[in-house]
């Protein structure tokens, strides 16, 4: 009788903290920076939003882990940064192993519910992660009763393609009233931005959408009070990254990475918040904090709040429940995105933001498809700088180079308008920032450092994944690959360490020595005696990425009389990857392609073939045979050809 008593009374107590558990939501607003009235933006109209805040906490430096959606998903899905998971691109396709569980799964194991509203795009396969997957406005409707929820809704009225296409507009804006829509004559432009009519009426429609997406939250907030569910449901509303605009989305700028922050947070689980509910609201009307919180946090906050325990290998910190600590910096990377690659990381205190950018000789705007008039601010963007009439600091987002190093003082130059990066005054700082940076690269191990195909092909040989490879110090030396990226665009080389470099076991070692070449701006001729022999030899390296990265080299060293180049063997070289059955080969090699330009002319009738044999059949809807692999290889091949003069057909 005694076994029987204790064992009802555990059932009870199981059942009680079941009870107490609480919903938690996700309302996920696609490319938005803080623009909400919460945060005092001028151009803002989210009175839903604003009231919802009022009852809940604002937060102050809430940042996404990288400036564009899947990898910041990828994070937000798991708990891992990207750059450790090797889901860093946009987009990629990676294994993830058993031992990385997404939250959701690790939610379903606490007795939650868990529902997926509108993408997932976490460049790995989100098959069996949830419980259900809809549009429905209330998924958590088809759970059993009294069961926990979680759900994550993902909003896209607010996309790039929405502000940057009229019609997209048109379509998202729906029914708004006129009375709610900006008048294009009024809004605030940040100084980065020229002020002409074009660019006014961009803006303007930008937070007519924002109120577009405040209206949705409205629907979702008024079925929970429907159901009864939002005393007991914790809301957290989000952007993804910063602005679908050029210096936000894509720039792994303060503009890039800062989000909007709101949680509601009922009363009833109010002790859960920290005790900033002890605390009167500040003169606006809200309960801010400047706590430092990263998108990382996210999943190790639900399962702190849920009741459960965010072990590894989840990364990070949990803001809320009793398990709530607070961190000392955020970090961010942008990796490829498309066609376009890029290797930068970043480090912010809330108040400093260092940028390391590891391929400074990439432009900040590349040549790609992704980067073309279709876009209508960069459109009208292009057509000023072409015509000489964009002040300093829009005229730097057309730099041919971007600076190895940004440092930025986001309280006295909030829009990062003033690099102090080689001013000895801040010296300090950015040192603190640099080796916070250099602590979470090694920490986390960074796959980034290795090109994509080299860790897909390594993971594909040894039967594991990039997480696996990247984890592994016996199978990528991250610390000898950064000690030679540390290197790219400086101006005092160190030029014994290079030459080693080159004979190092780790592809991606040798990789980075390549690129330290490819960045140079200039040779002596004793410099190039010495290293075109090198790279010649790089050129019959057994890894890919380091041929392909060997021939850019020396079709970027200047045709001068003294720097005679045998250009035929290295676009030969290119030719060879460029037509690799190997789909990330196959884009490294294109997207080389395309920054060359004309010094690849040589090379157009492979680019032509390669460009047909990606592109679908007559009839179909899509150009190219996938939204990936197939399309970035296509528009990689498609700017290389136009810088060469050919003509791209329209589709």
């Amino acid at each position: 009788m005694r076994t029987i008593l204790a064992l009802a009374f555990l059932f009870l107590l199981a059942s009680m903290s079941k009870a107490q558990q609480p919903n938690i939501l996700w309302i996920n607003a696609e490319d938005m920076s803080p623009h909400l009235g919460c945060y005092a933006h001028p151009d803002a109209h989210t009175p839903i939003i604003d009231a919802i805040a009022k009852q809940g906490i604002v937060y102050d430096n809430a940042f996404a882990t990288a400036p564009i959606c899947s990898p910041s998903r990828s994070c937000l899905a798991t708990g891992l940064y990207a750059t450790s998971l090797g889901t860093q691109h946009l987009r990629c396709e990676v294994e993830v192993p058993e031992r990385v569980v997404p939250l959701a799964k690790r939610l379903r194991k606490l007795g939650y519910f868990c529902t997926n509203t509108g993408k997932s795009d976490y460049n790995f396969n989100a098959d069996g992660v949830w419980d259900a997957w809809s549009n429905d406005v209330a998924p958590w409707r088809s759970r059993n009763e009294d069961q926990p929820f979680f759900g994550f809704i993902t909003i896209g009225e607010t996309h790039e393609g929405r502000i940057n296409t009229s019609s997209k507009y048109e379509e998202a804006i729906g029914d708004l009233p006129e009375d709610l829509k900006r008048d294009p004559s009024k809004v605030t432009l940040p100084p980065f931005y020229p002020d002409t009519p074009e660019i006014r009426r961009i803006f303007a429609g930008m937070y007519d959408l924002a109120t577009v997406f405040d209206r949705k939250v409205g629907e979702i907030f008024d079925a929970l009070r429907a159901d009864g569910d939002l005393e007991n449901t914790i809301v957290f509303i989000f952007g993804d990254h910063g602005n679908g605009l050029p210096r936000y989305k894509r720039w792994l700028n303060d503009s890039g990475l800062r989000v909007p922050l709101v949680v509601y947070v009922p009363p009833k689980h109010r002790k859960l918040s920290g005790g900033i509910f002890d605390h009167k609201p500040g003169e606006d009307g809200y309960r801010r904090t400047s706590q430092l919180v990263s998108f990382v946090d996210f999943p190790s906050t639900a399962i702190s709040l849920a009741g459960g325990n965010p072990t590894p290998p989840m990364q990070g910190i949990p803001f809320l429940g009793e398990q709530a600590k607070e961190r000392s910096f955020v970090f961010g990377a942008r990796s490829r995105a498309d066609d376009m690659f890029e290797i930068s990381r970043s480090a912010s205190d809330g108040r400093y933001i260092y940028i390391r950018h590891f391929l400074p000789h990439h432009p900040y705007i590349q040549n790609s498809v992704i980067y073309g008039d279709r876009k209508s601010s960069l459109r009208e963007l292009r057509r000023l700088h072409e015509a000489g009439e964009l002040d300093e600091h829009a005229e730097k987002l057309w730099a041919p180079r971007k600076p190895r190093e940004e440092l930025y003082d986001l309280e006295a130059d909030p829009h990062e308008l003033n690099n102090l990066a080689e001013d000895e005054e801040f010296e300090s700082i950015k040192t603190k920032l640099e080796r916070a940076l250099t602590v979470w690269l090694l920490g986390h191990r960074d796959c980034g450092f290795m090109p994509e195909s080299e860790y897909q092909m390594r993971a594909a040989a040894a039967g594991q994944t990039p997480f696996d490879i990247a984890q592994s110090r016996a199978s990528f030396d991250l610390g000898a690959a950064l000690q030679v990226a540390w290197q790219v665009g400086s101006p005092n080389l160190d030029w014994v360490g290079i030459i080693y470099a080159f004979d190092h076991s780790d592809a991606a070692v040798r990789y980075w020595a390549a690129v330290v070449l490819q960045a140079k701006e200039s040779w002596t001729a004793q410099e190039f005696e010495w290293l075109q022999e090198v790279l010649h030899s790089a050129l019959q390296d057994a890894a890919p990425c380091v041929r392909i990265a060997a021939a850019e080299a020396l079709l970027r060293i200047p045709p001068e009389e003294k720097f005679q180049v045998d250009r035929t063997v290295a676009l030969a070289a290119l030719a060879r990857e460029l037509q690799s059955d190997k789909t990330w080969v196959a884009l490294e090699a294109a997207s080389a392609h395309a920054r060359l330009g004309t010094r690849v002319s040589g090379n157009v009738a492979v680019m032509k073939k390669v460009r047909s044999a990606n592109r679908s059949t007559p009839g179909s809807p899509r150009p190219y045979k996938d939204f990936n692999y197939a399309s970035f290889t296509g528009w990689a091949l498609e700017a290389a050809l136009a810088s060469c003069g050919e003509k791209i057909e329209e589709y």
